[in-house]
């Protein structure tokens, strides 16, 4: 083994349970330039819009390769997330029940520069992906109308860069199997016409069972594209999308009692608590994204974005609740605690979000004395619209009342699946528009060692919603206004090699207008964040960030199960990002991070008890090592392995932090063979068959989630 080399930041940050922040890949309209067998990359536009060295962005970002991607055989983006520090998993089974977490908040998910409707992202494709990027923090709205509508961002961005047509051959074509009758296959053909001319079409279809008795996962998905250049100067690529993911919709599993984490005595892992005949929940996505590029001169450039974006989720489901306490079976948390015998309710949920996006901006370089300027401006023109019903179960017509009475948990029988009628006193409706112009202004000047950034976003929004509960009648609200968003932020240059930063910037969302308590008034949500550090490139063959962070969300709409009232929440920690190369083939994969996520404050006496409390489903501490040797020469050249393990402290099981689940390690490992026309894999995850409870994110949490059981996978790519 050559080149052996354990650098001094390895073995301190390692030795102390750390890992280094990940400094790798690239982004949207971005080159790779990335050596063989590493995953660091040098430049993202993740971080600021435009193709930026990722040491001279004065905050995280994290970058994750293909290569990372498919030589851990991810299927999932929470597969793929893994690999960055300081960002929450979302289980398959919760995937239309919840959002991607960073930081402790909510991050959104942006596909080539666009933001997504809707905040159940988990089902994303991995297939048609270049790479993908976390942008940790409020970053001033880097994308989109300020945080509107469906588009939570105070913890940060999920940025995903897909693939587009180029001007050499490419065919590939792919397939898995594995444990619970998995079934996949792929394929990837890129085909130019000619130099102006290209096509590429990129497909997938999965189907999966699971650990829980009658839940599945299916899914498919379809995404040509078209490039056209005419010349040097001019770039036009249109991507479309078009995804199915159908599941049965999962409730969890209940506690045995108010403080507890363990399960119902008598109810296995494995049993499905609903009905049966339940019919799938859907979510379907279909997209286009244009995007134009035009050199002006050799110092500025254009560029338009035009994207339309539609999210369709059909969620059908049936849980377990008390006739008694029906308003907090709703509300708060099916399944009840420590009843082994329960009603079962059922309920149908659609929503229907269409997004259409107008983007040109214009970037330019130019110089004033010593300093250099990369200059950017541009307008963000959204407007959108979400159209929803939620229908109780009411089969005896009083306003809300079970498809079935007393039903045993512990058994195997389900009652039958009955359709709501849409006359329950609970039912309700929304239709919802949002409409948003946010202008930009950005510079990123260097001169000397500096490098500083400052931008400002000014953005007019307006919500209409439209909403009609049974029991409440119908209402119509509509809101406006204008908000101003700062980011600041520097670099300085130790050396080339080592990079000290510090940033600031601050978010708005605007809130849904909904459910507030009487005298409560819809606030807009101010996000802020400050964090500095330091980056590495290439020291001693490491690539990547140590960060300290303080995050602070101000006016959060917190539902305490009767109203919904403004609190405080913030974050503060340290996350460690790390690319290690110690020879040719052989590199590490580190993130480690360290928090206090909490409730820091409330406006209103209803929700004081809130104080202190950590944050649903977020960890204090969690960590990720993973490591990968691929032989460059020799007999076992072609070869390659790895191993990793993935490790969180106890999960707060709801926002009462009445109970919490227990801490866990779960180690993964893979072997691949690669020849110039073909790679096969086998894949373990959950190595040593760990079981363990976590929380679910049904309802708002209270129940429980088994972890995935040991699986296997084999695969097997070809190039054609």
């Amino acid at each position: 083994m050559k080149n052996f080399k354990l650098n001094p930041i390895v073995t301190v940050l390692l030795s102390a349970g750390s890992g280094v922040y990940a400094q790798t890949a690239t982004l949207p309209p971005v080159v790779i330039t990335a050596n063989p067998f590493t995953y660091a990359v040098s430049a993202t536009d993740a971080g600021t819009r435009t193709n930026t060295p990722i040491e001279k962005i004065p905050q995280s970002v994290v970058v994750i390769t293909k290569d990372i991607i498919d030589d851990q055989g991810a299927k999932t983006l929470s597969d793929v997330l893994r690999n960055a520090s300081n960002v929450t998993a979302i289980d398959e089974r919760d995937s239309n029940l919840t959002g991607f977490r960073v930081r402790g908040f909510a991050a959104s998910t942006v596909i080539d520069g666009v933001q997504t409707p809707g905040v159940f992202h988990n089902q994303e494709s991995v297939v048609n992906v270049e790479s993908i990027s976390v942008l940790k923090g409020p970053n001033g709205g880097l994308f989109g109308g300020s945080q509107g509508m469906n588009y939570p961002s105070s913890g940060g961005v999920v940025y995903i860069k897909t693939p587009e047509p180029t001007k050499e051959v490419y065919r590939s074509v792919g397939a898995a199997v594995g444990s619970y009758n998995l079934k996949s296959t792929s394929f990837d053909l890129n085909q130019p016409v000619n130099d102006v001319l290209a096509f590429r079409l990129i497909g997938e279809y999965s189907d999966k069972n699971s650990e829980t008795e009658k839940i599945y996962f299916k899914r498919q998905g379809l995404y040509p594209s078209i490039a056209l250049t005419p010349n040097s100067d001019t770039k036009i690529v249109l991507k479309l999308k078009d995804t199915r993911n159908e599941t049965l919709d999962y409730p969890g599993l209940p506690r045995a009692g108010t403080n507890s984490s363990d399960v119902i005595s008598g109810i296995p892992r494995s049993r499905f608590i609903g009905t049966d005949g339940l019919p799938p929940s859907v979510n379907s996505s279909q997209g286009a994204n244009l995007q134009w590029t035009q050199r002006l001169n050799p110092d500025w450039d254009f560029k338009l974005t035009a994207a339309q974006n539609k999210l369709n989720l059909d969620q059908v489901g049936a849980f377990a609740g008390s006739v008694i306490d029906a308003y907090t079976a709703m509300f708060m948390m099916p399944p009840q605690i420590g009843l082994a015998s329960q009603d079962i309710y059922g309920y149908r949920m659609q929503q229907k979000f269409t997004s259409n996006v107008l983007s040109p901006s214009i970037t330019g370089k130019f110089k004033t004395g010593q300093a250099s300027h990369t200059l950017s401006a541009g307008i963000d023109y959204e407007k959108s619209n979400e159209v929803s019903f939620m229908k109780w179960s009411d089969p005896f017509g009083i306003g809300l009342s079970p498809i079935a009475s007393n039903v045993n948990l512990t058994g195997v029988v389900n009652p039958t699946w009955v359709e709501p009628s849409g006359a329950s006193l609970f039912d309700m409706s929304y239709d919802r528009k949002f409409n948003a112009t946010t202008s930009y202004l950005q510079d990123q000047l260097e001169i000397g060692q500096w490098t500083i950034l400052g931008s400002v976003r000014f953005s007019e929004i307006e919500i209409d919603n439209a909403a009609h509960d049974n029991m409440m009648g119908a209402s119509n609200t509509n809101k406006k206004s204008s908000h101003t968003t700062p980011r600041v932020g520097a670099t300085y240059s130790f050396s080339p090699k080592v990079h000290g930063f510090v940033g600031y910037g601050e978010a708005v969302q605007t809130p849904y207008l909904t459910n507030f308590a009487a005298g409560v008034s819809p606030t807009p949500e101010k996000m802020k964040q400050i964090e500095y550090g330091v980056k590495f490139k290439d020291f001693y063959g490491v690539n990547g960030t140590v960060s300290v962070f303080d995050v602070a969300r101000n006016d959060v709409a917190t539902s305490n199960g009767i109203g919904t009232y403004l609190a405080d929440q913030g974050n503060k920690g340290v996350d460690v990002d790390l690319r290690y190369k110690v020879a040719p083939g052989w590199q590490w994969i580190a993130a480690y991070t360290h928090q206090d996520p909490k409730y820091t404050g409330t406006q209103h006496t209803q929700v004081a008890s809130y104080v202190g409390r950590q944050l649903f489903n977020v960890p204090k501490e969690a960590y990720r090592l993973a490591t990968r040797y691929d032989a460059t020469e020799g007999v076992l050249k072609g070869w390659g392995a790895g191993l990793g393990l993935t490790h969180h402290s106890q999960l707060p099981g709801n926002g009462d932090n009445d109970f919490f689940t227990q801490s866990a390690t779960v180690w993964d490992a893979r072997i691949s063979f690669v020849t110039k026309s073909a790679k096969f894999g086998a894949y373990v995850n959950n190595l040593t068959n760990t079981q363990y409870m976590k929380p679910s994110a049904y309802f708002g949490g209270g129940q429980l989630l088994p972890n995935a059981p040991r699986t296997f996978m084999l695969s097997a790519q070809f190039y054609l």
